[in-house]
């Protein structure tokens, strides 16, 4: 997604090991390696799967790539706090959201068009499924997680329906019971009236606000004086994250006195790359729908001569 956008951004930073928090299906350090042969990745993935097809998708590359299977939260908190590797990036890309192997995997149970069970887990190994958000969860608690994470139309009365008929085990009887339960004249032509309620059980799920929202608290300890940060969201909630984010890291709301070396740790240590998001060209659009809601922020890291009091 978005590649050439990624590589013109890479392409500021220096050469050196990056961090790919999303490796996915491998395309995009795929396309970084093979553009610059001094860059390095650490692709980390919590799906076995999708490990498995980019192991084989980047054997060529040899040693310049080395895959990790973790959860990027918890690997971006070990490193950032570990005193001989913090700060050893000269980047990190992270691709968010489903790739479309998972929709395209019925059995998996992302996609609401098929007879699967419950399940929207990326790590496999996790307990928390959606069968269990879907039929555990008090019907305030999916009130909640329909509004925040899905801004679904009627939740209330999606989250009441769920609770009258459970349990629910397969993906179709869900989105059945989520479009008898939203009015008629409510309903979309377009785009499924489920669509919406799959996308905020998903995202409970795998806690995905959960793992960027740490992963981004960790962006300024992973990555050295002139590397890049880039993000691409498809999500409103995700891209909120982000903006405020990189908002934060390139603002410098510092208090000191302007002639003494500030302590209180609130200068900017970062400069924006995209003043807006970048959005994919109309031929991506075309060839992959699901760009269509892509956005692509960036921001790099200041060296120490261009922050305030150092």
């Amino acid at each position: 997604m978005m590649t050439q956008e990624v590589l013109d951004v890479f392409d500021l930073a220096p050469g050196g090991t990056y961090l790919d928090a999303t490796l996915g299906g491998g395309g995009h350090t795929e396309a970084l390696l093979s553009h610059r042969d001094d860059l390095y990745a650490v692709a980390v993935d919590r799906d076995e799967e999708a490990i498995e097809a980019a192991t084989k998708r980047l054997k060529r590359f040899g040693g310049r790539v080395e895959i990790v299977h973790s959860d990027v939260a918890s690997y971006a908190y070990s490193v950032s706090r570990d005193s001989k590797a913090a700060r050893r990036f000269v980047g990190v890309i992270a691709d968010l959201g489903v790739s479309s192997r998972h929709f395209n995997e019925e059995e998996r149970g992302f996609s609401l068009t098929g007879h699967a069970i419950l399940d929207m887990r990326m790590d496999r190994s996790q307990s928390l499924s959606a069968y269990e958000v879907v039929n555990q969860y008090s019907q305030e608690e999916l009130v909640a997680i329909f509004r925040r994470y899905g801004d679904v139309a009627f939740a209330g009365r999606v989250a009441r329906t769920i609770v009258e008929n459970r349990p629910i085990s397969y993906t179709d009887e869900l989105a059945e019971l989520v479009r008898k339960a939203i009015p008629k004249k409510a309903v979309s032509f377009h785009i499924h009236p489920a669509t919406t309620v799959f996308q905020a059980i998903r995202i409970e799920v795998n806690q995905e606000f959960k793992q960027l929202q740490e992963l981004l608290e960790s962006c300024k300890s992973l990555v050295v004086p002139g590397g890049v940060v880039v993000v691409i969201s498809y999500h409103s909630g995700e891209d909120r994250l982000v903006k405020l984010f990189m908002r934060e890291a390139t603002t410098d709301r510092c208090s000191c006195p302007p002639q003494l070396p500030c302590v209180c740790g609130k200068t900017r240590w970062a400069k924006a790359l995209t003043r807006r998001p970048i959005v994919a060209t109309e031929d991506e659009v075309s060839s992959n729908p699901r760009a269509r809601s892509a956005k692509l922020r960036a921001i790099q890291r200041l060296h120490q001569e261009e922050v305030r009091g150092i």
